[in-house]
């Protein structure tokens, strides 16, 4: 009777530590979706849909080199501020005592949360910022189609939440 007791006891613990983990990661998910990005393969598709905005513009060769190095500039300073190795083994670590803690501190976990929060809206507001100047490089005309472009993209994306 007492292996059962046993087994039953390591088998809750494993699957609270699961359910746990599960949550801590859906939570660092939400916090993608609340600043546009969901996962590295969504986030490529970020970029398609900017390539996207641009299509019927009719760039001139200088407009394209100018959001070129526009783009180029942002991705330097996107990849100078990821996380090294080191900061991430720590969040890392940070996570599992949480998890595994006697107690669970709930502010301490908010805490993480809102720290990853703000590095992911920080670097949406950069994205944001390099559109806007790319927005600025725009003919008044291609500023119309760009508005055009940028309707019939959120129309397209209101229709596939719909699905």
């Amino acid at each position: 009777m007492k292996a059962n007791t046993l087994k039953a006891g390591l088998l809750a613990i494993v699957a609270s530590t699961a359910l746990l983990t599960a949550s801590v990661y859906a939570e660092q998910q939400t916090g993608c979706q609340e600043s546009g990005y969901h996962m590295k393969s969504d986030r490529m598709g970020h970029h398609e849909g900017m390539k996207k905005m641009f299509r019927g513009l009719d760039l001139t060769d200088e407009q394209r080199t100018e959001i070129k190095t526009l783009m180029k500039a942002q991705k330097e300073s996107m990849r100078d501020s990821r996380p090294t190795s080191d900061e991430r083994q720590t969040h890392k670590a940070e996570m599992l005592a949480l998890i595994t803690a006697d107690s669970f501190d709930e502010s301490q976990v908010k805490l993480l949360m809102q720290k990853k929060h703000e590095k992911r809206q920080d670097k949406a507001v950069g994205m944001l910022k390099v559109q806007n100047e790319i927005y600025k490089l725009l003919t008044p005309e291609q500023q119309v189609q760009f508005k055009e472009n940028f309707e019939n993209a959120r129309s397209r994306n209101e229709r596939k939440g719909d699905r």
